[in-house]
């Protein structure tokens, strides 16, 4: 892949979006062709009764909705020979708040007032908690082998890489340690962490625990607030990687062409990585839901507001 050389690209299959594990399949020719060098999955286990992908019930799982074990292995072969590495989300600061694993260890949780604490962030100034999460409790050594099983589980699967989703709600010494373990398994096993919306400097922090790459935060500059030279250029004397986009799961799609255009190139020239979400390139206009997506919006987009498919082509192979 020439990581040292070139920037990593990473396409992101929301997996709801574009089906079972089988019509994945079907979307690989055409990723190739544009020039990624990674699949990006978000979470594909079994979910709790909130219905979000974000909300586990049993991380080391896939959801039948997807498919079988055996399907994933046979798509992640697939996705090898044509040359993708692939990349799953590692939820591991929270479970969903119907685990069976909160009755099953009752000590790996937080809990609040005798219930289990809900996590959350904040948003335009406000806390926003995530009712359908229960916070997990590291201070607790089962966890943290539990979660080592976890990461254990995917790559026995054959995965090559691990988005650590909410980075930020776990401390540096204990990534260390579990990336560590990921590494005792698969020596060149990546880690991305996402700790968007932190001060830099625990940024830097999170980042020395052992990530490859870090998320960045481009997507939400002007083009001339200080902020993110002042960012960029701690991160480049920290020898801090990143990864920018131009969308998100978490974000709305872009408006316009030119919106489009300005942010995938942003992401290109001030980041070392560029992640694209599925749809992007064709200009999809809704946003992605972790509970309410379906094959059916990739179905009506089709065929989007414009195609960008050959441009990220050009930059991938520039």
């Amino acid at each position: 892949m020439g990581r040292e050389q070139k920037k990593i690209w990473i396409y992101n299959i929301f997996p709801r979006l574009l089906g079972t594990i089988k019509d994945w399949e079907n979307h690989l020719e055409r990723i190739v062709w544009m020039g990624f060098d990674v699949i990006f999955l978000n979470p594909i286990s079994p979910c709790g009764a909130s219905g979000s992908i974000y909300s586990i019930l049993n991380p080391k799982a896939i959801a039948p909705e997807y498919g079988t074990e055996e399907a994933f292995q046979r798509f992640v072969t697939l996705c090898h020979q044509q040359g993708l590495e692939v990349w799953v989300d590692l939820v591991a600061n929270h479970i969903a708040i119907d685990s069976p694993l909160i009755k099953e260890h009752p000590d790996w949780i937080v809990w609040e007032g005798g219930q289990p604490k809900n996590p959350g962030c904040i948003d335009n100034g406000q806390w926003i908690s995530w009712k359908d999460l229960a916070q997990l409790d590291y201070s607790n050594k089962g966890l943290v082998d539990y979660q080592k099983s976890v990461i254990k589980y995917w790559l026995d699967l054959g995965v090559d890489g691990f988005r650590a989703d909410y980075a930020y709600g776990i401390s540096p010494a204990i990534w260390k340690e579990l990336i560590a373990s990921g590494r005792s398994i698969l020596p060149e096993v990546l880690f991305f962490g996402e700790a968007l919306g932190c001060p830099p400097e625990q940024v830097v922090s999170i980042a020395k625990s052992g990530f490859d790459y870090m998320a960045s935060s481009i997507f939400w500059w002007d083009g001339k607030a200080e902020w993110w030279p002042q960012q960029r250029e701690l991160y480049r004397r920290e020898s801090i990687k990143l990864i920018g986009f131009p969308e998100s799961h978490d974000t709305a799609r872009c408006a316009s062409f030119e919106e489009a255009l300005l942010k995938l190139h942003r992401a290109y020239e001030q980041s070392d990585g560029v992640l694209i979400p599925a749809g992007f390139e064709f200009g999809f206009r809704r946003k992605l839901d972790v509970v309410k997506t379906t094959k059916r919006w990739w179905i009506e987009e089709l065929p989007g507001r414009w195609n960008l498919s050959e441009r990220i082509r050009q930059l991938t192979h520039s």
